[in-house]
């Protein structure tokens, strides 16, 4: 995948990122019920998005450093 591909991705990524976490979209996993590893169901998939967009970030570098651009 291309430096440039993957940056769409990343936008791409971060705009869903938005919507799932602010209102309305945190409606859809608004649950307590069930705890998946002992944590509400909304804040394990908060964690989950956030740890999704760490990785996708430190592709982003990686591949932008192999690239040599700044």
């Amino acid at each position: 995948m291309g430096v440039l591909a993957l940056r769409y991705a990343v936008v791409a990524y971060m705009v869903v990122f938005l919507v799932v976490t602010t209102w309305p979209g945190v409606l859809l996993f608004n649950k307590v019920r069930p705890l998946v590893f002992g944590l509400p169901f909304n804040l394990f998939f908060i964690a989950l998005i956030i740890v999704g967009a760490l990785c996708l970030l430190v592709a982003l570098y990686r591949s932008e450093q192999r690239s040599g651009e700044e």
